[in-house]
C-alpha cells in the first residue's frame, strides 16, 4: 500500500514539472518571440531605407548590414528571395547562409550581414507597407545653419555625400543626385508661422551651375532666401536617387523679422523733397557696417538707382525728388555685418507711399515803411488773343473763283474773244472784222454796187441816132 501511494506521489511529481516545462518553454517563446519579433520595429531607422518597387530593390556595395521587413497577407507563406546570382534564401536553410529570420503569421523580419551587392527580388504576398532598412557607409552631412536667422537673408548651404567616407563622383550619380532643402514649421503657437506646414526652399545639384562651385565633386553648394514668416522652423535635407535615400534633420532655428524699419517724411511743395530713413532694429546687427543698394520706381514707372555706403551714421537716410504725384516705390538691398562678425545679405521688404505734389501758394502781402501790409497788385495772366479764321477773305476768293470760271465757260460756249468783246463800237458796221452769219453776201453785194456807179461815171460817148 506505501508502495503505491509512493508511484502516484511521482507521477504527480512528473506532471507538474511537464507543465512548468511546458509553461517555461511557453514563456521563453513568447520573449524571444518580443525580443527578434515586433518588437525590433520601432528600432529601425526609419530615415535609412531602400525604396522597394514591385518586390524589387537594389542594395549598395558598401552595405555592411541589411534590415528587411516584409509584411503578407495573414495566414499567407513565408516569403522567399532571390540573390543577384539567382539562388533563393527563405526561412528553412537561412541558418545555413547566417541569416537571421523570424517568420510570423504576418511579416518576415531578415537580417543579413553583408549582403550581396546588386538587385534582389521579394516572392510572396507582400504589402505595400513593407520596408528595408539599410546600416551602411552612405552618409550626407550638412554644414550647420548659422544661429540668428532674418528674415529675407540670403544662405548659403553646403553638403556633402559620402560613401565609404568618400564623396561620391560617379559619373552615373552627375544627373540623379538632388538635394532638397526643406523648412518645416514647428507649430508652435508663440509664434507666427504656426500652421505654415512644409515650405521647399530650393533644390540643388552637384553640376556645376547656379551656385554650385565644381561639378561632380560630391558638394553641394548653393544658396536660398528665407523669404518665408517669422518663426520656429526646422530645417530638412533631403537627398534622393533611384537606389537609395539620405536626409539630415537640425535642430529648429528661430528666424527673426526683417532688420530694418521705415520711417518716411513726404514733401510738403513741389520742390522739397521726400525722405526715406532706413532704421537697424535688430540688436545683433552691427549698424555702422550696413550699406544699402537699390531701386526707386516713380509715379510714371521711371527708374532710379541708389547706393548708401558705409558710414558713422546709424539712420540711412535716402532723398528722393518729388517728381509727380502718385504712388513711389522703394526695393532695397541691406550688406551688413552682425555683431559676431557673419556677413548678411538680406531683400529687404518694398517700401511704398503715396505723394501729391503741391502747387506753390500765392505770393504773400509785401511790408511797406509805413508798417501797412499793401497787398501785391495781382499778376494779370498773358492770355494770348486767339486769332479768328478768315471767313470773309475765303468766301470773297471763292466767289471771285466761281465768277472767273463762269465767264470762261461763257466765252467758250459764245465763241467770243477778248478782242470783240473790248472793240469800240462804230456807227458804220464794219462787216470785215465782224463775224456774223450772212457778212459775206452782204460785202459782195456792196461791191457790185460800187462797180455799177464807178461804170456810170466813164462813160462818156453819146448813143448812136
Amino acid at each position: 500500500m506505501a508502495k503505491l501511494i509512493h508511484i502516484l506521489l511521482l507521477c504527480f511529481s512528473l506532471q507538474l514539472m511537464a507543465q512548468e516545462a511546458t509553461t517555461t518553454e511557453a514563456t521563453a517563446t513568447a520573449e524571444l518571440e518580443d525580443q527578434t519579433g515586433l518588437s525590433l520595429l520601432p528600432d529601425l531607422p526609419a530615415k535609412n531605407q531602400i525604396p522597394l518597387f514591385d518586390n524589387r530593390f537594389r542594395i549598395d556595395y558598401e552595405v555592411e548590414e541589411i534590415t528587411m521587413v516584409f509584411f503578407r497577407k495573414r495566414g499567407s507563406a513565408s516569403v522567399i528571395l532571390v540573390k543577384p546570382d539567382g539562388s533563393k534564401v527563405n526561412v528553412i536553410n537561412a541558418d545555413d547562409q547566417d541569416i537571421q529570420w523570424y517568420d510570423d503569421k504576418t511579416y518576415d523580419l531578415i537580417k543579413i550581414k553583408k549582403p550581396t551587392p546588386g538587385p534582389w527580388q521579394a516572392l510572396g504576398q507582400i504589402l505595400p507597407e513593407s520596408k528595408i532598412m539599410v546600416l551602411t557607409d552612405i552618409e550626407l552631412k550638412v554644414d550647420p545653419l548659422p544661429d540668428h536667422l532674418m528674415t529675407g537673408e540670403t544662405i548659403k548651404v553646403t553638403a556633402t555625400l559620402t560613401n565609404g567616407g568618400k564623396p561620391i563622383v560617379a559619373k552615373d550619380f552627375r544627373d540623379l543626385l538632388r538635394l532638397d532643402v526643406l523648412f518645416i514649421s514647428s507649430n508652435n503657437a508663440e509664434y507666427e508661422n504656426f500652421g505654415a506646414g512644409v515650405i521647399e526652399l530650393t533644390t540643388l545639384a552637384d553640376d556645376g551651375r547656379n551656385f554650385d562651385e565644381k561639378p561632380r565633386d560630391g558638394i553641394f553648394t548653393g544658396e536660398f532666401r528665407l523669404d518665408m514668416k517669422p518663426g520656429q522652423w526646422q530645417p530638412k535635407f533631403v537627398v534622393k536617387t533611384p537606389l537609395y535615400t539620405r536626409e539630415v534633420v537640425q535642430e529648429p532655428v528661430i528666424l527673426h523679422k526683417s532688420p530694418i524699419s521705415y520711417d518716411i517724411a513726404q514733401a510738403t511743395k513741389a520742390e522739397d523733397l521726400h525722405w526715406l530713413t532706413f532704421k537697424v532694429t535688430d540688436p545683433m546687427l552691427n549698424p555702422n557696417s550696413v550699406a544699402l543698394q537699390g531701386k526707386v520706381r516713380f509715379p510714371n514707372n521711371e527708374v532710379q538707382s541708389f547706393t548708401l555706403g558705409e558710414s558713422a551714421e546709424v539712420d540711412k537716410k535716402l532723398k528722393i525728388v518729388n517728381y509727380a504725384s502718385g504712388t513711389y516705390k522703394v526695393d532695397s538691398t541691406l550688406f551688413a555685418q552682425t555683431v559676431a562678425g557673419r556677413d548678411v545679405v538680406i531683400t529687404l521688404p518694398q517700401a511704398s507711399f503715396v505723394a501729391e505734389v503741391v502747387e506753390p501758394e500765392p505770393v504773400a502781402p509785401v511790408a511797406t515803411d509805413g508798417g501797412d501790409a499793401t497787398p501785391a497788385a495781382p499778376v494779370e495772366p498773358v492770355v494770348q488773343e486767339e486769332t479768328s479764321f478768315p471767313w470773309v477773305l475765303v468766301i470773297l476768293s471763292n466767289i471771285f473763283i466761281l465768277g472767273g470760271g463762269g465767264f470762261a465757260i461763257w466765252m467758250v460756249a459764245t465763241d467770243r474773244s477778248f478782242k470783240t468783246l473790248f472793240a469800240r463800237k462804230n456807227n458804220s458796221m464794219d462787216l470785215d472784222s465782224l463775224a456774223m452769219p450772212g457778212a459775206a453776201e452782204a460785202k459782195m453785194n456792196n461791191a457790185a454796187q460800187k462797180n455799177a456807179k464807178k461804170n456810170d461815171i466813164m462813160e462818156l460817148s453819146l448813143p448812136d441816132d
